[in-house]
């Protein structure tokens, strides 16, 4: 078996995966370029910043609890 690592635009990229897995082979990793991948962090910290406020106003209005910060340490 042989192994070959390429460097193409993003849509070629999956055009060329497709292809290789239809011809048998197996794709063992897609990179994505720098821009998305800062894309795909921004995402991440804005759904896991709005996650933090929607606990917070349920943990104000008394429909969850929260740990302290005790707790917290514990568990590392």
């Amino acid at each position: 078996m042989t192994t070959l690592t390429i460097e193409i635009s993003e849509k070629a990229g999956k055009t060329l995966a497709d292809l290789v897995e239809q011809l048998g082979g197996k794709v063992i990793a897609v990179k994505q370029d720098k821009k998305q991948n800062k894309e795909l962090k921004k995402e991440q910290v804005l759904s896991d910043l709005e996650n933090s406020v929607h606990f917070v106003k349920k943990h104000l209005e008394g429909k969850v609890k929260a740990q302290t910060l005790e707790q917290l340490l514990d568990e590392l």
